[in-house]
């Protein structure tokens, strides 16, 4: 077959990267990538996005690459949560809030006195985080804001940069699964929340599924770029879940784990879970495509190491992520543990490590002086989160497991992986450094005929990637057992 070639652009919380896919017919290459910064712009005392700054990125990824005569498509997918409001001329009615802007800080809390918490689990088999969109809503709501009223269209951020790309709005299935705002089956959106918590319901699209063609690239944009006018496809719009449908030979069964600034860990599930045991664990359902579903958490990773890089610089010292790496491997094995996903760790801004010692005191633990010890620390807390929400799988959920794989950029922390192997006293697989844009890029080729349905999708990344193994090294577990133990006595790892 004629080789077939594709731009992939994916945008997460701290950067953006564009790669050139293609495909022989036997095995999927991925290369010549393309970064760019996403720095949040503080104005007036609320957090932004840069929008305007990622679109031209990404036009300018896409002169890149489409130079070549032979691209056949382009497809976006971000970060979960992030929304456009636009009015009636499909014009943006707001800039686009950061999701760890302010306003939403004590939102949750009242909503959850209009509508409960389990309530919220029930309708929607989601349980949100501040950032997700379900309360950024209601923050409107509360605040007696105008701006729902003049909404007529929500577009979550790849369907929002596909519409500017090829003029046409959809609400793309996985990437709406991200707000808190569909039913648990992800079929449809959960009205009867909305009705209840008053958010107007009018400016929803209904749900499409991913690995569909959207048109092509608005002629304007094809002729200011000297391109050719490719398609644009709405690929899985998550990019976790991008990730996951590009895992090799991934399946019911295994536990995946996608590290970056965040964490997102789970499980293919067939229809949905929102039994009692899920709930007070903590986990969501969601889409990834072809009618799959994965059983979920999520919670701050790299963050708080990117947090702490901050602060160290600000105090004079520049650590490269292999200082860190190094910090870490010869620091002594403390036992000190933090919830990555406290409040307190993850506000922007700030002291880190004053934040960190503030929590070890408040755990009645012994707080750090030195920065290796903070670094260990943080990529220990990490690893034992993964612990606790996978046995939680097995043992509260009854889900049997037989592989781990994790994904993504964290990959490239050994320490990090060697925790994660140990800690769990199993092989864990790691690799796919880029996941996202090779979901990105096999889902491309999907809605372009070249693959039929997501098991080929897994087969060929299988075929075209290698997994490393981290085996777990002798007498650590009772180690990460007893860390555990203490730390759930302590109310840290929840």
């Amino acid at each position: 077959m004629a080789e077939k070639v594709v731009i992939a652009a994916d945008l997460g919380a701290s950067g953006g990267k564009m790669a050139r896919g293609s495909f022989d017919g036997k095995k999927l290459q991925i290369g010549e990538f393309f970064d760019f910064e996403n720095n949040p712009v503080e104005l007036n005392g609320n957090l932004y996005w840069d929008l305007f700054s990622l679109y031209n990125s990404i036009l300018q990824g896409i002169s890149a690459y489409g130079k070549e005569e032979n691209i056949d498509s382009v497809s976006v997918d971000t970060w979960g949560a992030t929304y456009g409001l636009l009015d009636d001329r499909g014009r943006l009615l707001e800039p686009i809030y950061h999701y760890r802007d302010l306003r939403t800080e004590h939102s949750m809390e009242r909503m959850y006195e209009t509508v409960s918490r389990e309530k919220v689990f029930a309708l929607t088999g989601c349980q949100p985080a501040r950032s997700y969109t379900l309360p950024q809503l209601y923050s409107y709501v509360e605040h007696k804001e105008k701006i729902l009223e003049l909404a007529q269209t929500l577009l979550f951020l790849p369907d929002l940069i596909t519409y500017f790309l090829s003029g046409e709005m959809v609400a793309e299935r996985s990437i709406s699964g991200t707000s808190g705002l569909l039913k648990p089956d992800q079929k449809g959106w959960a009205l009867e929340l909305f009705e209840l918590l008053k958010i107007p319901s009018k400016m929803l699209l209904p749900l499409t599924n991913p690995g569909t063609e959207r048109g092509l690239l608005r002629k304007t944009i094809a002729d200011s770029r000297n391109v050719r006018p490719m398609k644009v496809i709405s690929a899985v719009g998550h990019d976790t879940a991008c990730a996951v449908a590009g895992i090799p030979d991934f399946g019911v069964g295994q536990v995946y784990v996608s590290i970056g600034t965040n964490i997102n860990m789970g499980v293919e599930v067939t229809g949905n879970v929102t039994g009692k045991k899920a709930f007070l664990g903590g986990y969501k359902n969601a889409s990834v495509m072809d009618g799959r579903n994965i059983l979920y958490r999520d919670f701050a990773a790299f963050w708080l190491l990117n947090e702490f890089r901050r602060t160290a610089k600000e105090e004079g010292h520049t650590y490269s992520y292999q200082d860190m790496m190094d910090l870490a491997e010869c620091a002594e094995p403390k036992g000190v543990f933090v919830d990555v996903d406290d409040t307190l760790l993850n506000n922007a801004g700030g002291n880190t490590k004053e934040k960190i010692n503030e929590y070890l005191i408040l755990s009645g633990q012994k707080p750090f002086s030195e920065d290796a010890d903070f670094i260990r620390c943080i990529l220990e807390s990490i690893a034992l989160k993964v612990k606790y929400c996978t046995e939680y799988l097995e043992k509260e959920l009854h889900i049997p497991l037989h592989k781990i794989s994790v994904i993504n950029g964290g990959t490239r922390n050994y320490v990090l992986m060697q925790m994660i192997s140990d800690a769990l006293s199993r092989p864990v697989y790691c690799g796919l450094p880029y996941a996202t844009l090779t979901g990105n890029v096999l889902t491309q080729f999907y809605a372009l005929g070249e693959l039929k349905s997501v098991d080929e999708m897994r087969q060929l990344s299988g075929r075209s990637f290698i997994m490393k193994e981290y085996s777990p090294r002798e007498n650590r577990i009772e180690y990460w057992n007893a860390g555990m133990q203490n730390m759930i006595e302590k109310g840290v790892c929840k």
